[in-house]
């Protein structure tokens, strides 16, 4: 049932839908003045979203830097999912914005900061159940020469609480004791605090930044861009996120 509530908590608190739904409501009233009103609320509020300045300050502070001791070799790294699937049509593996997690596993895998990689999700769809980290391991195996042996997936975890749980349980197995976790930067709070919350102390190393440090150009300061929708998306996503984990005792 949590499953649930969250992904259509998700889709209400969408900027883009609120937007939306004041647009719709402004179409079906009948009084001029609240149908002025909400339009310039609407516009308002588009603005305010598509702002390039407003989110990348919110985004300066709530991202994270990595704690990740270069000095020393872990025992694995656990990267959490999100970042790939199958194109249905073609079969071809598809990699979404998310891809650095499992390209920066790699790469400290290549470095030898980290024996074994874990990559734990299952399905976080409502519709589709395919195990991504079925796909990614596939993925390292057969195009990128990693041993089989090296990579460990949990098939089972369908949000972030359950991938602290299962990678727990992966460790505890396999006698692993120390990690580095990597996710998204913008993702890495509520994540750290999921690990912290199921008792395993890893250390955190985010990719896949949304702050990219702050010009000084109009396009940088306040030309409206779509982007900065999808940022604020993320970033409602990953509070209220915080806010359900919280409430059910998951964070």
């Amino acid at each position: 049932m949590f499953f649930y509530l969250s992904k259509v908590l998700t889709f209400l608190i969408s900027p883009t839908v609120i937007i939306l739904g004041i647009l719709i409501l402004a179409l079906t009233v009948n009084k001029p003045a609240l149908r002025r009103n909400l339009l310039i609320a609407s516009l308002g509020l588009l603005l305010f979203f598509s702002n390039p300045f407003i989110i990348n300050q919110l985004l300066k502070y709530w991202e994270p830097k990595s704690n990740m001791n270069k000095s020393e070799v872990y025992d694995t790294g656990i990267i959490l999912s999100g970042f790939m699937g199958r194109d249905k049509e073609s079969g071809r593996l598809s990699f979404g914005e998310g891809a650095d997690r499992l390209t920066e596993g790699l790469i400290q895998y290549r470095k030898g900061r980290i024996k074994t990689i874990i990559i734990s999700g299952g399905s976080g769809s409502l519709v589709d159940d395919t195990r991504e980290s079925v796909l990614a391991k596939s993925f390292l195996t057969e195009n990128c020469n990693v041993p089989d042996s090296v990579v460990i997936i949990d098939t089972i975890s369908r949000n972030t609480y359950e991938n602290a749980v299962e990678s727990k349980k992966i460790m505890n197995a396999a006698g692993l004791r120390t990690a580095i976790m990597i996710t998204s930067a913008w993702h890495m709070r509520r994540a750290e605090g999921c690990f912290k919350k199921v008792g395993l102390e890893v250390d955190i190393h985010p990719v896949d930044g949304m702050y990219h440090g702050q010009g000084s150009t109009p396009s940088d300061l306040f030309i409206p861009h779509t982007r900065n929708i999808v940022r604020w998306e993320n970033l409602m996503h990953e509070i209220a996120g915080i806010i359900i984990y919280k409430l059910q005792g998951y964070n």
